[in-house]
């Protein structure tokens, strides 16, 4: 097993010495011209901090906030991919100032952002392939994805969309940006217009969210991406960029956006109880401001209210990946209001909103009741996707809605138009400066894509919800396999269940050695911040597979982890 990268999270900076109430949004947004789509280009050299480690050796320690007794601190899973991280400099002749010179070079944000674990865990796959090949093969229990295909309605809104489209005959709408039921042209930067039609309903009946701005994206990890670039900064002598609060185990993919926009300083991790994000924690740090640098200690912002926006927003994703647990509605209330009271942009992750397998996302008795309620509030942004529920990754569509309310927070302002006018809201804002981002990045989202949504929402949730049932066998088989383990967390919600192996073992060479030996792969918890732990997930394979895979992976467990007790 190859060694691998320790990122260190968090670095002290200082601060505008401006305190404010009001939730910021990215300055370098703003900058943007709405009319003409060009920016000007800073090239900001600055050093990562990061240390290395190599399995069971620990180069460096984890920092801890000023004044603070616990540490906040995260670990990455560096390259894995049968190659040594050092061969390219072991034997390399030294460099010299013109060969420096003459070299071009690749950001530090990049090389310092975590490496994607998918692609080094086919990789492994891959690797051992042949060895299994008269065994079954591998069962891959490591990405998450469902076994089941796009219902048929989106095969035939697909169908219909082409072969309208071949017929020449066909007088077809939509010229360039145009939004007629032609597929070779862009759509309106916010999505094709029908879809943004079904969403809107979509949304008010299965989550709360009246009348929202929505943006189409390629797949929830552009959404994220997209809430990153609107609404941190760059770091300038100016500006401290503001930070992104996620919870260890967190999901790669988000800290692998923060890292390679803003770097390690854009970081700050939290902890967790049993899947669960520490409140307290997080309310700790926005009062006492720890994370304030400078401006809490000159006063210029004074200490407490989150002075200076230091910390610009918080990330959660529910149903939990990679954690598998669902969050209660009470606790999600507590969250929402926490931000708002520090103003603090809440960026909730809702992929798994389909997969709240114990029904903790509910309102309480009484009220009305969502299938899946979600906050609509000026601050909180959500993200949804076609990925899982639908079976639609390979389509790349998700999409990120964004509250109209004016900025009074009433429904609607004097002329009844909501978001519009002199009290446009933060999310309306957030929403206009997200545009150019979007304009940058994918201008749109897959037309046909786009349709092809469209169509897989006229089979409805009810479609979902009877395939999410499926999973139940498949679950109990996975959660039986680790029961050996000291500790298990989730599998009441998305499609994850996380287990701790015994101290001592690395979770990254098991991983490995399950592979190979065992032909099951996983996630190692190291790619979540979480050291020393798996991530399995049973909705890849359909029950009775599953039940295989379940069972190699009991006996890997038993014979590599716990042997080592």
């Amino acid at each position: 097993m190859q060694g691998f990268r320790m990122f260190l999270l968090l670095n002290w900076g200082g601060l505008s010495s401006t305190s404010q109430s009001t939730i910021a949004i990215s300055a370098r947004c703003r900058h943007v011209s709405s009319f003409a789509r060009h920016r000007r280009c800073h090239s900001i050299p600055r050093r990562l901090d990061s240390i290395i480690c190599r399995r069971g050796t620990v180069m460096g320690m984890m920092k801890s906030p000023p004044g603070s007794s616990s540490p906040y601190s995260t670990n990455g899973l560096g390259t894995n991919d049968g190659v040594d991280d050092d061969d390219d400099d072991d034997n390399a002749p030294a460099t010299t100032v013109a060969d420096a010179t003459r070299s071009p070079s690749i950001s530090s944000r990049a090389r310092g952002t975590l490496d994607p674990c998918v692609i080094l865990m086919k990789r492994m796959i891959n690797k051992y392939a042949d060895k299994w090949r008269t065994r079954g093969g591998i069962y891959s229990l490591a990405q998450g994805v469902v076994y089941w295909r796009p219902p048929m309605s989106a095969y035939e809104a697909l169908s219909d969309a082409i072969g309208a489209n071949v017929d020449t005959t066909t007088a077809m709408g939509g010229g360039e940006g145009g939004d007629g039921g032609i597929i070779h042209t862009y759509c309106p930067d916010e999505g094709y217009s029908p879809l943004l039609e079904a969403l809107s309903i979509k949304l008010r009946k299965e989550n709360g969210l009246i009348d929202p701005h929505v943006i189409v994206t390629s797949g929830a990890n552009q959404a994220y991406v997209n809430c990153v670039l609107t609404l941190l900064d760059e770091v300038d002598d100016a500006n401290d960029g503001g930070v992104c609060v996620v919870f260890e185990p967190y999901y790669f993919n988000h800290v692998m956006a923060v890292q390679s926009i803003r770097g390690d300083g854009g970081l700050l991790v939290g902890p967790t109880v049993r899947g669960v994000p520490d409140l307290s924690w997080l309310r700790e740090r926005l009062e006492e401001n720890e994370y304030a640098g400078t401006a809490a200690a000159s006063g210029g912002g004074g200490r407490g209210r989150n002075a200076g926006n230091a910390i610009r927003m918080v990330t959660l994703v529910n149903p939990g990946n990679p954690t598998g647990v669902s969050l209660p509605y009470a606790f999600l209330e507590e969250m929402m209001q926490l931000t708002k009271d520090y103003g603090v942009w809440l960026v909730v992750d809702n992929t798994y909103e389909h997969f709240d397998v114990e029904g903790r996302n509910r309102l309480p008795d009484g009220m009305s009741r969502p299938d899946f309620p979600c906050f609509d509030e000026e601050h909180v942004i959500n993200i949804f996707s076609f990925s899982k529920g639908y079976a639609m990754a390979g389509f790349r569509v998700g999409y990120v809605a964004l509250s109209s309310k004016n900025g009074n927070n009433n429904n609607s302002n004097s002329n009844g138009e909501r978001g519009r006018g002199r009290g446009r809201g933060r999310g309306t804002q957030a929403y206009e400066e997200m545009l150019k981002v979007q304009d940058t990045i994918a201008i749109c989202t897959s037309r046909i894509s786009q349709m092809a949504a469209l169509g897989a929402m006229r089979s409805g949730r009810s479609w979902v919800r009877e395939r999410v049932k499926t999973l139940d066998v498949g679950r109990a088989a996975v959660l039986g396999a680790m029961s050996s383990l000291e500790d298990v967390v989730g599998g009441n919600g998305a499609m994850y269940v996380m287990g701790k192996l015994p101290d001592g073992v690395d979770d990254q060479e098991f991983t490995s050695l399950l592979v190979e030996h065992y032909g099951v792969a996983v996630i190692p918890g190291s790619f979540c911040g979480f050291t020393g732990w798996i991530r399995v997930c049973y909705s890849n394979l359909p029950a009775d597979e599953c039940a295989k895979a379940a069972s190699r992976l009991e006996t890997g467990i038993l014979e590599l982890a716990t042997s080592s007790r």
